[in-house]
C-alpha cells in the first residue's frame, strides 16, 4: 500500500486538533480592599493619577478632586 494514501477518518468520529488548547491563565489576584480607588469602576483597570483627576486607559473614564471629598 502507498504510504502516503490514508483511509478517510469516520465521518462520525472527532478530529484531534493540530494544537493542544491552552490552558485559561489563572485570574488576576484580588486588590487589597486599601487602594480600591485606584481601579477603575467600569472595567477594573488601574487608574493613572494625571494632576487632579484619575484617569482609566483603558476604557477613559476619569474622576476629578471633588469625586474625591
Amino acid at each position: 500500500m502507498n504510504p502516503s494514501l490514508r483511509p478517510l477518518p469516520d465521518p462520525g468520529a472527532e478530529l484531534p486538533l493540530p494544537f493542544p488548547e491552552a490552558a485559561p491563565s489563572p485570574p488576576p489576584p484580588p486588590a487589597a480592599p486599601a487602594d480600591y480607588w485606584d481601579h477603575c469602576p467600569n472595567c477594573g483597570a488601574r487608574l493613572h493619577n494625571a494632576g487632579c483627576k484619575y484617569r482609566c486607559p483603558r476604557c477613559h473614564y476619569f474622576m476629578s478632586c471633588a469625586d474625591f471629598d
